[in-house]
């Protein structure tokens, strides 16, 4: 006859996880549902040393006050406006970008977002995301 531990059998503590997952991604999808396909999004870089992930987005001519950056859980949302510079004369040609951008990236599961940091320097707004050296969040399931 088999005792009860009180731990979670692997196969559910497993299965738990991946509907963590995927609740976040859903998240993700659906801050991106007001996102259309004409808004202006930054070009983004990410990368991973042996240590943190960093998220690099080129913002050229952004002023620092213009630009909102928000971690929502393991979510990190860009938000920034440039306004359109007045010019005389009629363009013949316009290939930059103004007015509202937005960006919505997921961090990766091992980041730490308590911890994340950002500068902005040379029109390139550079997040890092330390990694949170393998400690995940425990999940308690709480049964009535």
């Amino acid at each position: 006859m088999t005792r009860f531990s009180g731990k979670k059998p692997h196969h559910l503590e497993f299965f738990s996880r991946q509907v963590g997952e995927i609740r976040n991604l859903l998240h993700v999808l659906e801050t991106r549902d007001g996102f259309e396909e004409t808004e202006n999004r930054p070009r983004m870089d990410m990368y991973e040393t042996g240590d943190e992930v960093v998220l690099e987005f080129d913002l050229p001519g952004f002023r620092l006050e213009d630009i909102s950056l928000k971690v929502c859980g393991i979510t990190l949302v860009l938000e920034a406006y440039r306004p359109r510079e007045l010019t005389e004369g009629r363009f013949l040609c316009l290939e930059r970008s103004y007015g509202n951008f937005r960006y919505v990236v997921q961090i990766p599961g091992d980041s730490n977002p308590c911890s994340i940091t950002a500068e902005y320097r040379l029109g390139v707004l550079r997040v890092t995301c330390p990694k949170s050296d393998g400690v995940q969040v425990p999940i308690k399931e709480i049964t009535p």
